[in-house]
């Protein structure tokens, strides 16, 4: 899954104006986060057309990155984001970002990058990987 991560100002009419630029290119928001440290603030979200909305972001003036992200999907209950966690710590691999995308029916979907992603995956093989 590719995130585009928007570094902004902590002002009034922020997460308008990113959707008012995506929305006048037809381009759909699929998911959105937002967190705010001091006077800045972090906007990640996934898009229809990630290349595309990074480009149109960066036009707008907006100082966005893209990542890829690996999403899983876990039992909805105590104890389950942990063994994903310590799974990482044992290998010496680093989680970078992670966010819980929606929860549901007892299952949520976290999307997560790690420092080094090709040994991310390899210690997600035992896991519902989307």
């Amino acid at each position: 899954m590719n995130r585009i991560i928007i570094t902004v100002r902590d002002e009034v009419g922020v997460i308008a104006d990113i959707s008012k630029a995506l929305a006048d290119e037809n381009i759909n928001i699929e998911a959105i986060n937002t967190e705010v440290a001091g006077e800045k603030g972090v906007v990640i979200l996934t898009t229809n057309e990630p290349d595309r909305a990074l480009r149109v972001l960066m036009n707008a003036g907006f100082r966005a990155i893209s990542d890829e992200a690996t999403v899983i999907r876990l039992r909805d209950e105590p104890g389950a984001l942990a063994k994903v966690a310590e799974k990482f710590k044992v290998a010496g691999v680093n989680i970078q970002s992670m966010h819980i995308l929606n929860r549901h029916a007892g299952y949520a979907n976290v999307a997560l990058t790690a420092d080094d992603e090709a040994k991310a995956k390899a210690l997600l093989e035992d896991e519902d990987v989307l």
